[in-house]
């Protein structure tokens, strides 16, 4: 199967935040940041939180964008002014 790359939300279903994630393979960054989560080990101190307080259940990957353009991600990250 092909990268796909582009923008995922997390989201909490419980708390309807939403974590935003630009990726150059969605599929292994979305197996990556559930790892980290289940470890315990997410960089996101809040989405951290929520996660052990929640669990699994409650949250959803959403893919808000998908590009073939990794330019065209970079120009969308640098639009949106979110910090990594």
């Amino acid at each position: 199967m092909e990268k796909q790359s582009g923008i995922v939300a997390l989201r909490n279903l419980k708390t309807d935040k939403v974590y935003l994630f630009f990726s150059q393979d969605i599929k292994k960054d979305c197996v990556d940041m559930r790892f980290k989560l289940d470890l315990g080990m997410h960089p996101c101190r809040s989405l951290q939180k929520d996660y052990t307080e929640t669990g699994l259940e409650v949250f959803r990957f959403d893919t808000v964008m998908l590009t073939e353009d990794a330019g065209e991600l970079e120009n969308m990250k640098k639009k949106m002014d979110l910090y990594d």
